[in-house]
Parts: structure tokens; sequence; C-alpha cells
């Protein structure tokens, strides 16, 4: 009942601001300009700051240098699942403008906006370091190779490959990259400029929650049906990268901990910045904001079966 509950309130927290942003829609606070703006915002402002923040409070030099085994794990068990998510796309007929979206929601998780409280909340403070390593996995994969999925869903974008490519550096892989620098020279930012850059960060969960719950108002309940992609995506977050994650522990050895956490992350739910990028280039974003939505709430009950199950593996 305690692993429930902790589960429960991480999810709980995301699904009140979503409400919020989506009763304030209803109210004529936010509209569709609002969302773009935020969208907008996340991507090109805040976000980059979040990661290169993150990334300096929870790593250091030596941490990157003695992680490299256990980011193995990760890495192939993403990149392993975004091949299956592709394959199925194709062999259950998924629409090709929504096709590297889906790839992407299928093999990517939320491991830092849900994933980071998750893990504190079951495993204690002691898990972050564990979590921000398939945090570390996940986004280099989600701005690389997943951004150039979404990128390729949209036709008149298919046969242009470098401008495909180049969007691969967007700010946030910047960010990413920048805070690695810094902390293998061991540079450290002046404490003023790292707290004005925190704050700018900070803005990215509460206006990504907002953006979806725009969408959602936006969109109506009535398009929130269950589809095949809908299934599959569940088959993904939830069975099929857990399973990949378990595999691979038993041919490259890790600590009790690391698997644990790694096996949670790796079910979290999905990304809310994939609606985020998905309306920036044009892509599917319903269907993201629907998939963010759905695994969000149906995580509550995936988490605590979870729990047990690694508890007798």
């Amino acid at each position: 009942m305690e692993t429930f509950l902790s589960a429960f309130q991480a999810v709980l927290e995301v699904i009140i601001v979503i409400a919020i942003g989506y009763y304030l829609s209803y109210r004529g606070w936010f509209n569709n300009n609002t969302a773009d703006l935020y969208a907008q915002i996340v991507l090109n402002l805040s976000l980059p700051f979040s990661i290169l923040v993150n990334m300096n409070l929870f790593f250091t030099k030596e941490d990157l240098l003695n992680s490299s085994k256990g980011l193995i794990v990760p890495f192939l068990s993403i990149l392993l699942a975004y091949l299956m998510g592709y394959l199925l796309s194709m062999l259950f007929n998924i629409k090709k403008e929504r096709r590297g979206l889906f790839s992407g929601i299928f093999s990517l998780s939320n491991s830092i906006f849900i994933g980071l409280p998750m893990s504190q909340a079951l495993f204690g403070e002691i898990a972050t370091p564990y979590t921000l390593l398939y945090y570390m996995a996940n986004t280099t994969i989600w701005w690389t190779l997943g951004i150039y999925g979404i990128s390729t869903d949209v036709q008149k974008e298919r046969e242009k490959l470098w401008k495909n490519i180049r969007k691969i550096f967007n700010p946030p892989f910047f960010g990413f990259l920048f805070g690695i620098f810094l902390i293998f020279l061991d540079i450290k930012i002046p404490k003023f400029i790292f707290e004005s850059f925190k704050l700018i960060g900070n803005l990215t969960i509460p206006l990504s929650l907002f953006y979806v719950g725009i969408i959602i108002h936006e969109m109506g309940f009535k398009k929130f049906n269950i589809e095949k992609d809908t299934i599959l995506t569940f088959l993904g977050r939830f069975i099929i990268s857990p399973a990949l994650v378990i595999l691979l522990s038993l041919i490259i050895p890790l600590p009790k901990l690391m698997r644990d956490v790694f096996i949670i992350m790796s079910a979290m739910p999905a990304m809310v910045n994939s609606a985020i990028v998905a309306r920036i280039y044009d892509g599917d974003y319903e269907f993201a904001v629907k998939m963010i939505t759905y695994t969000t709430i149906l995580s509550i009950i995936v988490m605590p079966f979870l729990m047990v199950l690694i508890r007798i593996i």
C-alpha cells in the first residue's frame, strides 16, 4: 500500500497541474496562441537551462567517467525499443506521418518530470544518481534520433535529409552538450548566474504541463479514443521497455538498485516534450497529447506492479 501511495502521489502532482491548465483554458485565460508561446519558451529557453542546471547539480566528472558501464543498459534498451517501435509501426500500418513520433513515444520515457520524483518517492534520495544516468541516455537519444524521427514524419521534409539532421542540433541538445563540457573541464558557473538559469529552467515543468492541459481542451475529449496505436504504445511503455532492461541486465550485470531504478525509469509515461516538439515540427501533436495523458494515468496502476516484480527477480 505504501508503494502504491508513493506512485499515486507522484503522478497525481502532474495530473493536477494538467487539470489546472485545462480549467484555465476553459475559462479563456489560455488559448491556442498561449500553447504556441509555451512550446517556444520550453523548447528554446527553459528546457536548455533546465538540462544544464540538472547536469551540474547531479553529476561530477568522476560520476560521468565511472558511469560508462551503467549507461550501456539504458542506451541499448532505448535504442532496441525504438527499433522495435518503428518495425511495429510498419507491421501494423501506422500512418507514415506518425511513425517517428510513435517510435519515440514507444521507447522514450518521462525520466525527469515524473521519473525523478517517482524514483525518489519509491527508492529515496539514494536513487537520484541512477535516475540521472537513465535521464542522460534518454535525453541524448530523444534530442538526436527522436527529433530526427519526428522531423521526418512531415511529408514535405522527408526528402530533405540534411535539413532534418540539422534539427538534431537544437537548443536542448546544446544545453546537454554544454553541461557535459562544463563538467569535464570542472568549470563552475557563478552562483548568481546559476541561480538565474535555475529559475528559468524551473519554468519547464509547469509550462509543459499547462501546454498539455491547453491542448486537451482544444482537442475535446471526443478525440480521446482507444486505437491500435494506443495499445501498441502501452505495450512499448509498460512491457517491452522494462523487459528489455531486465534482459540486458542479465547480460550486463548491474548493482541491484541501479537495475531497479532503470526498470522503473523505462516504464515512465510518455515524454511531455513529445507534444511540444511535434507541434513545433508540424507533427501529430494531438496523438502525443493523448499518449501523455493515457500513460500518465495508467502509470498509477503499473508502478505498484513493477515494484512488486523487481522485488522478486
